[in-house]
């Protein structure tokens, strides 16, 4: 006898799932022995949001869906985090939940939530397990994450659905899950891809010939297995370009021909100008999600997608094309004009925002931690971001070399990503080196994640910049001239937590310690965190 459950597990296993995240509860523990007996490991997180947010940057670097299981009611209300950033971040991420058997009475209330109404505006798919559809829902909703616009897709199964015994593989007819028609991607067939890169490259290269300051603007929608030919491309041709956050390292950001990362990091107002110097932006996979202005439907791009952007939308002109095989013609092709620095002004001027010095004492000026962890750690380290004044920091000055080494809810911009990616990357790429850069306010909210780092064998480095304060609200405030109200709070001692935790910790100000610290820890392979004071004024002259 097949069990829902053991089919369930059976159905993960098979799709090459190796790890499920997550937190226990009494409706999901036969689920959780069966994934165990299929040979699937369950990572014990300290929150459900944490364990979504964790599963989704795994499966990303995995090239296969995140899975992320919790109970019913506030263990699966608990998922809207991690379903928000999946879908505005295009992690694919399959969350799996408990919930109220159907054959309960109809006033059986308690812990009953309107899971897939709440969850469907978000998700690629919805859909409840039973024991007639599960071998094609659970197949399904996993194909559905891997769409691209890559997203989330949401399953609950019931504590007595998972002991029934299953009859067959046939689809149920009753609510047996089913694709949300908004955010469905449009398949293309790969002849007609190839058809439209002939095309979209000559029309890009006769772009190219007139233009005097052309701008390559490279975004969240293209494929970093593809970032050999980009490289190739933007080297012989000697093309400027920009990248948003969640692609940084697509590109190799100490290149002479790297403008910097645009949309809203620091020094934007230096990236806004740059965009509006050129004569010609391509924007390669580039999404709006990304972006917090609204440059991106004011300025003309020459949008080239491979597939839609978050929310299904295609740019107005914009087709769809294959990367690959524009850039392989591209690559084999002359370039058609030379473009001798036309930013290099801009460039001059981004580089010196790291130059100053803070005169406060005590304090770590923001350009000399780069400076410090850039130096301490190789270039296939995986960097994490928080949601504060960091992020703009590390967004825009974070040295990236290599794809796939840089990771920020900026999508959503959720505080307390940092933490949790930070395990999720480390499990999913071992032998990379993992840092995760935090604020003190995001790692209040989940520094506990440390012991389950410590726990399941997964070391990184945690650096908390502590300027005791939400600065980047806190200098919003200021610019908006209202008083300083409930934006600071008391010290938070990252190294006593991390020592609670398991993992030593040391606070400094000093950029060499800082540095000798961290690289001992990234070439011994182990777990460290390390509190930097910072002035939060001093964001002012980067921002």
């Amino acid at each position: 006898m097949t069990t829902t459950a053991a089919a369930t597990a059976k159905a993960l296993a098979s799709a090459g799932i190796e790890r499920v995240f997550g937190l226990p509860g009494g409706e999901v523990l036969v689920l959780m022995d069966e994934l165990r007996r299929a040979g699937i490991d369950f990572v014990l997180m300290r929150h459900e949001a944490n364990a979504g947010i964790a599963a989704a940057v795994y499966g990303k670097l995995r090239r296969q869906p995140g899975v992320v299981l919790t109970t019913l009611g506030p263990g699966a209300a608990n998922l809207m985090l991690p379903l928000s950033s999946s879908y505005l971040d295009q992690e694919p991420l399959l969350a799996l939940s408990a919930q109220i058997p159907d054959d309960f009475p109809t006033s059986h209330t308690h812990q009953l939530l309107p899971l897939h109404d709440a969850y469907r505006p978000l998700a690629r798919y919805v859909g409840k397990i039973t024991a007639e559809n599960v071998n094609d829902v659970v197949p399904r909703a996993l194909d559905e994450c891997m769409q691209r616009p890559f997203g989330a897709a949401y399953l609950t199964l019931s504590a007595r659905e998972a002991l029934r015994e299953t009859r067959s593989s046939e689809l149920g007819a009753r609510d047996s899950g089913l694709p949300n028609p908004e955010l469905r991607t449009p398949k293309s067939e790969p002849s007609e891809l190839q058809a439209d890169a002939r095309t979209r490259a000559k029309e890009l290269t006769e772009a190219l010939r007139q233009a005097k300051r052309p701008l390559v603007l490279v975004g969240l929608g293209f494929d970093p297995d593809h970032a050999g030919r980009l490289r190739r491309w933007l080297a012989d041709w000697g093309l400027p370009v920009a990248v948003t956050p969640k692609v940084k390292g697509i590109v190799d950001e100490t290149s002479p021909d790297f403008i910097g990362v645009i949309s809203g990091m620091a020094a934007d107002d230096l990236m806004c100008e740059a965009l509006n110097h050129a004569d010609l932006l391509i924007g390669l996979g580039l999404d709006p999600v990304e972006i917090d202005k609204t440059w991106h439907a004011e300025l003309p791009i020459a949008w080239v997608l491979e597939a839609p952007n978050v929310g299904g939308i295609v740019p107005q002109g914009a087709q769809l094309v294959s990367h690959a095989a524009l850039l392989d013609r591209l690559v084999a092709a002359k370039p058609p004009a030379a473009w001798k620095t036309p930013f290099l002004e801009i460039q001059r001027r981004r580089s010196q925002k790291l130059t100053d010095r803070s005169t406060a004492p005590g304090v770590m000026w923001p350009g000399d931690l780069i400076h410090s962890l850039a130096s301490a750690v190789p270039a296939d380290t995986i960097v994490t971001t928080d949601v504060g004044s960091h992020k703009f920091l590390f967004g825009q000055f974070w040295p990236s070399r290599e794809p796939e080494t840089f990771w920020m809810s900026n999508g959503l911009s959720g505080m307390a990503y940092g933490l949790s990616a930070a395990i999720g990357a480390k499990l999913a790429r071992p032998r990379h080196p993992v840092l995760a850069a935090v604020g003190d306010g995001g790692f209040s909210m989940n520094s506990q994640e440390l012991e389950t780092a410590a726990r399941i064998g997964a070391p990184f480095v945690t650096v908390v910049l502590e300027d005791r304060s939400y600065s980047l609200i806190k200098l919003s405030q200021e610019g908006k001239k209202l008083p300083p109200y409930r934006m600071d709070f008391g010290p938070i001692d990252s190294v006593k937590i991390a020592e609670a935790c398991g993992v030593p910790g040391i606070r400094t100000a000093d950029p060499d310690r800082l540095a000798a610290a961290v690289k001992s820890a990234v070439q011994n392979n182990r777990s460290l965190v390390a509190g930097v004071p910072i002035n939060y004024e001093d964001y002012r002259k980067l921002f």
